[in-house]
């Protein structure tokens, strides 16, 4: 669908990416500072709202893949399918096991599949905003590396979360260049 402006349904998608990752930093950086000690009812909902707000992010990066990818008789399909799959993970992970490896198991194909996405829409367009999104999510896959390595800048002022949250931060600003280009982009010339 194409609106004045952009189009409506990627640029939804890009919101639930980004406030899903905002829930996340919220719930998580609440659990880390107040909790990660604790196994206390309040930092069990922490935890567990860390863990499904990153599903939001992987339903968000598979819908955002399949706009930039796919037919829309398709992607339709692709979208049903991650919210399927968001949903039997957010079961998974509130009756089972919320494990931060099952919520990165979860993510990772995601974000392959969004900078596949990425990277095609680059090939055809090479429009510099969608360059920058791509080398992003290397970036945020960077920002997880040094956050599950220990790497920080101070060990007491600047620990491995605060240096995995700035690097982490600074992709996700080259992801939203990529956003703000394909939300304004006509159907014709971003999509399919």
């Amino acid at each position: 669908m194409t609106i004045k402006g952009g189009r409506r349904e990627i640029r939804g998608f890009f919101v639930i990416f980004f406030l899903s990752l905002a829930m996340t930093s919220l719930t998580g950086g609440t659990y880390h500072l107040f909790f990660s000690a604790s196994s206390s009812m309040p930092a069990d909902v922490l935890w567990k709202a860390t863990v499904l707000a990153l599903g939001a992010v992987a339903f968000a990066a598979w819908s955002i893949g399949a706009c930039l990818l796919l037919a829309q008789s398709v992607k339709g399909l692709v979208v049903k399918a991650a919210l399927v799959e968001f949903l039997v993970y957010s079961a998974y992970v509130v009756a089972v096991d919320d494990h931060f490896w099952v919520a990165i198991a979860n993510y990772l194909p995601s974000v392959i599949f969004l900078g596949a996405a990425f990277a095609v829409r680059f090939r055809r367009l090479s429009a510099t905003p969608i360059l920058i999104g791509l080398l992003g999510l290397g970036v945020t896959v960077a920002a997880a590396a040094i956050q599950r390595s220990g790497l920080s800048l101070h060990p007491t002022y600047f620990n491995h979360n605060a240096t995995y949250h700035l690097v982490q931060a600074i992709g996700l600003f080259m992801i939203f260049r990529a956003a703000i280009f394909f939300s304004r982009k006509p159907l014709q010339e971003a999509g399919s």
